[in-house]
């Protein structure tokens, strides 16, 4: 039997995030119980970034290609731990879409003790649970794209450069450099994570739930700086 997790940007919380700094995006992720599952993901640029992005030729090096390169993804990905496959496409200049598959969810992209996802499930409970902070954040972004650790290092979102900056710091540095339509467009991008687990939520820690749907509201600028650790649990 399988269970949903509706995600707007999220189980990987990251791919999309990391890949897509003011984006928006969607993530459906089915998940059965012994932790294995897929996601879809779907996710385009805002218009800013776009011309950010594009004026830096783009993850791909190219200036009239796609802007990020879904089979350079895919290679990274399918090599990552905790991924089955990768069947990830460019369905736009600034649009990418497709599916990837988990083989367990608490072995998504970790990095020997360093956890980012804890999921366990029993007959009629269990739990998820997921942190990110700095030093797990630089590990996961090299292994989902080298080329997005130096995209967001031209960016300066100390997820990527380690630099520790508050989020007042952080958009003052983009608007010094790119302006204050982007660094307002950063600012205002935030994530809607919809987790519908295996039984009815009893618990959610940095969110709401209601039955077996869990709510999280993630400011985007959180995840860029990373200020302070985020965490989330769902326990049903």
């Amino acid at each position: 039997m399988k269970y949903i997790f509706r995600i707007n940007i999220a189980t990987l919380f990251i791919l999309a995030v990391f890949l897509l700094p003011s984006c928006s995006g969607r993530i459906n992720a089915h998940v059965v119980q012994d932790g294995s599952g897929s996601l879809q993901l779907q996710a385009n640029l805002e218009p800013n970034m776009t011309i950010l992005l594009r004026s830096f030729g783009g993850l791909s090096g190219s200036q009239s290609g796609p802007l990020l390169d879904a089979a350079a993804l895919n290679r990274s990905l399918q090599a990552a731990p905790g991924i089955a496959s990768s069947v990830l496409r460019n369905s736009g200049q600034e649009r990418i879409e497709g599916t990837v598959g988990i083989n367990r969810i608490s072995d998504l992209l970790n990095s020997g003790a360093n956890r980012f996802v804890q999921y366990e499930a029993g007959a009629s409970s269990g739990r998820l649970a997921v942190r990110l902070d700095r030093n797990i954040a630089s590990q996961i972004l090299t292994q989902i794209s080298p080329e997005a650790v130096d995209y967001l290092s031209a960016l300066m979102a100390p997820v990527a450069t380690g630099e520790v900056l508050s989020r007042g710091q952080y958009l003052t540095l983009v608007e010094s450099i790119y302006g204050r339509v982007l660094a307002n467009e950063i600012a205002a991008s935030r994530i809607t994570v919809v987790i519908t687990i295996p039984g009815t939520v009893k618990s959610v820690r940095g969110g709401t739930y209601s039955g077996r749907e869990a709510r999280f509201d993630i400011s985007l600028m959180d995840l860029l700086v990373l200020e302070q650790p985020l965490d989330y649990e769902i326990i049903w």
